[in-house]
Formats: C-alpha cells, structure tokens, sequence
C-alpha cells in the first residue's frame, strides 16, 4: 500500500513540473479595442493569425457584434516581400451565405491603397473623426484581401489560409481595413440593415503580443491521474 503512495505521489509531481511547461497558442490577435476608425464609432473587428499549420497562415476577420461588414483587408510586413498573387498559396476557406463571395488576394507589395472597383483605405474622418491615411513603413502592403463583393451581402466573417514565407507573427505590423457597411449607435446587423448607411475605414498595429501560452492536454491528463491515484491510495489507508 506504502508503494502504491509513492507512484501516484511520483505521477502527481511529474503532472505538476509538467503542467508549468506550457506551449505557445501561435494566434495573433488584433481585437476589437484596437482600432482607430473615420468614424465616430467604435468598428468591432477581431482579427486573427494563427501559425499552427507548418508553413502556413490562417487569417480569420469577424466582426462581433456585428456591427460592420468589411470589403478589404490590408497587411504590412514592415520591409519584407512576399512577390507574386501566384506565389501567395493563397486559399479561402471561407464558408459563404448564398450567393456571396469569400476572400480573394488582390494585390501584393502594392503602394495601392485600393482593393479593387471602389474599395479604398484612404480617406478623411468627418468632423472630429481623425484622418485615415496609412503608410505601411517601406510604402507598401504586402498583402491586400478583398472580402466579398460591392453591396451588402450579408456576411460577417471571412476566413483564409497563404503561405508562411519564413515570416512568424512577430512580423505582422500596421494592418487596414475597409468596410462598406458601418451602423452606428446601438445599430446592429443584419436586424439594424436598413438604418446602417455608412462605411469605415480603420487600421490597427497594437496586436495582443505576445501569443498566449495554454497547457498541454496530456500534461492535463497526467496531473488528473496523479491526483486521483494519491486520493485513492488516501481511502485505502483510512479503510484499512
């Protein structure tokens, strides 16, 4: 009984020194309190990098709660080239309302503040509004995504997978986006639709760095199973 004390005590400290190892999550969040918006407003994008697939990006935009319906998005890597649209491995796994379209890379290492047929990042704020006029620091956008098309189309978030090119989210700086649909107020979509006749242009380069740190499930597991063994052998001995 003396023996089996000592295993589950030896399994519970190995649980335990394991559990205070923890693993990076690899996301990159821009959240929704980040943003500086033309508008009077406040725009509730989150957006999201996670570099869990090897070599890969995956970028997720959401707007929660709804309240903006975004038509581009534009990312700086400080003075890095990723080269050509075709080089990107640019993927949309985005899952579409009916009839509307996902995300598609338009321009990459572009000065264009534009992401194609009447969606631009430049602009002026109205009345006390601050100026929306980005420069990514070499002068250009190594990424431009048009999310959708021109028109409400009823979609609030985009998801989308390009290649890593060697880059980490360290890298990740100034990022843009333009929206063609902004409610104000309390107004919500889709309910609020009719009422929500704005656009927005905003842009953010304060994401939560670093990545948050989250347990190993196995170590989960074997500091359970360490802390049920010493229980168990505990009940032994008071019944014997």
């Amino acid at each position: 009984m003396k023996g089996n004390k000592y295993i589950s005590l030896t399994v519970l400290m190995c649980g335990f020194l394991l559990s205070s190892m923890s693993v990076q999550a690899n996301v990159l969040t821009y959240d929704k309190d980040s943003w500086t918006s033309n508008e009077g407003g406040s725009p509730n994008y989150i957006f999201t990098v996670d570099d869990n697939t090897a070599g890969k990006f995956t970028y997720n935009l959401t707007i929660d709660p709804w309240n903006a319906e975004a038509l581009g998005l534009f990312v700086d890597f400080g003075d890095q080239t990723v080269g050509s649209v075709a080089s990107a491995g640019f993927v949309d796994t985005t899952v579409t309302v009916p009839g509307a379209l996902g995300a598609n890379l338009i321009f990459t290492d572009t000065a264009s503040d534009s992401c194609g047929n009447g969606c631009n990042l430049n602009g002026n704020g109205n009345g006390s509004s601050p100026t929306i006029n980005p420069l990514a620091p070499d002068g250009q956008w190594e990424f431009v995504f048009r999310l959708g098309k021109q028109g409400y189309e009823g979609q609030q978030s985009f998801s989308w997978v390009t290649n890593r090119f060697d880059l980490g989210l360290s890298d990740f700086g100034l990022v843009g986006i333009r929206s063609q649909v902004f409610c104000s107020g309390d107004d919500l979509l889709p309910g609020d639709q009719g009422s929500c006749n704005d656009s927005d242009k905003s842009y953010s380069s304060t994401p939560n760095t670093p990545p948050g740190e989250v347990p190993e499930p196995a170590t989960l597991l074997l500091f359970g199973l360490g802390l049920a063994g010493l229980l168990y052998s505990r009940r032994s001995v008071l019944l014997a």
